[in-house]
């Protein structure tokens, strides 16, 4: 089912208050097709960039307008017919330009101008417009973004669950003397038949380089499982609405070492006090704060950050930690509200121990709190004699 139109009028009501009260004449929303990068351009036109770049042009209320790389020309559009007046120029910089032809306009804000907008795209538009006022309006974009609808939250439980189908099957056949490409096969195929896209299957592992320890993490590769390691499993995959979730646990056969048992619980305790610290008006660093704390209580390390939100795009803000983030732009006094939806994956280390840990859980927070959404337990799973055994603490 496309996206409706009252999701649509909502999205765009907000972003007309918002260029309202900021005096801002007109929105552009730049895009490509890497992971992190297209989610504003699906936002605002339901258009899912499928390859290069493209932007839309948005003036106060009024429909925007798509320019897109004339490479895709011959693109499929979304049927939920959120906009009408498909461009494909010579140029995307050209593009823009002509898109503002004729236009009474002295102040312009971009979305994505630090990550995501071309440069010569940027100076043609300075170029052809000396008089404008162009500047970046991603922080005032994460904010409207940020508060999911109900039709939204609905697109990332349907995300969760095909994740849920893909790790289930991961339980089916993960053993001793299987590769990781052969179980990344499986859950490429159920995540697909089941309607998700662009896949991020990564597996991890601790390795210790010159006496410091990390964990290596990659694509599947030809690695075999063995019966004494731990494998950490990380899955993100986007729904047949757009949004991102994101799974990932801690899988064994044998009986585990001590300390690796020790580095799941320490991730398991972090992530429930992540989990019930998560409420409206609670501050992201606070709840990174929790999740140090229960870390600790294990004698592991974590880095200052552990989380994130995503929705249609797979890193957005906030960011659940103690500074700035990447290239976010985080305030202080940043604070949770319901319709959110986080990603947290706290890493943990002991160097002394050599070892590491890693999982992963997607939340909706609400107003009594934050609700999980994989059905799954979080915790190290032990397989052993055809069953799952889950220490979850």
């Amino acid at each position: 089912m496309p996206n409706s139109f009252s999701e649509r009028d909502r999205r765009w009501d907000l972003l007309n208050k918002s260029m309202q009260e900021n005096g801002v004449d007109a929105l552009i929303f730049a895009a490509n097709d890497y992971r992190g990068h297209k989610g504003a351009l699906r936002y605002v036109s339901d258009y899912n960039l499928p390859h290069r770049s493209g932007n839309a042009v948005m003036f106060k209320d009024e429909e925007p307008v798509l320019v897109l790389s004339g490479n895709l020309i011959g693109g499929r559009r979304p049927t939920s017919g959120w906009v009408s007046d498909y461009r494909f120029p010579g140029t995307i910089a050209q593009g823009l330009v002509d898109a503002f032809k004729g236009r009474s306009f002295s102040k312009v804000g971009i979305i994505g101008l630090g990550q995501v907008m071309k440069v010569e795209e940027h100076l043609a538009l300075t170029s052809a417009y000396p008089e404008a006022q162009f500047i970046d309006y991603s922080a005032q974009f994460e904010l409207i973004r940020s508060v999911k609808s109900a039709a939204e939250i609905r697109g990332v439980e349907e995300s969760a669950f095909i994740l849920d189908q893909c790790f289930s099957r991961l339980l089916e056949i993960a053993r001793p003397g299987v590769t990781e490409r052969e179980i990344g096969a499986e859950m490429y195929k159920v995540g697909h038949q089941l309607g998700g896209e662009d896949p991020l299957f990564l597996t991890m592992y601790t390795e210790v380089d010159g006496g410091k320890t990390g964990a290596t993490f990659g694509p599947p590769r030809d690695r075999v499982l063995t019966t004494h390691d731990i494998h950490t499993f990380s899955f993100e995959i986007v729904g047949p609405k757009g949004y991102w979730t994101e799974l990932s646990r801690m899988v064994t056969f044998a009986r585990p070492a001590d300390d690796d048992a020790r580095m799941a619980r320490a991730v398991t305790k972090g992530l429930a006090a992540a989990a019930a610290q998560m409420a409206p008006g609670t501050s992201p660093s606070d709840v990174q704060r929790s999740i140090l704390e229960a870390i600790g209580t294990e004698g592991a390390t974590s880095s200052y950050w552990s989380g994130h939100s995503l929705g249609l795009d797979v890193l957005e803000q906030p960011w659940i930690g103690l500074d700035v983030v990447e290239d976010g732009t985080q305030s202080q006094d940043t604070a949770l509200q319901a319709g959110y939806v986080l990603a947290v994956h706290p890493m943990v280390l002991d160097d002394r121990a050599q070892t590491s840990g890693y999982m992963a859980d997607t939340y909706v927070v609400e107003e009594t709190g934050s609700r999980k959404l994989s059905e799954h337990p979080t915790g190290l799973h032990r397989l052993s004699k055809g069953e799952v055994h889950v220490n979850e603490c």
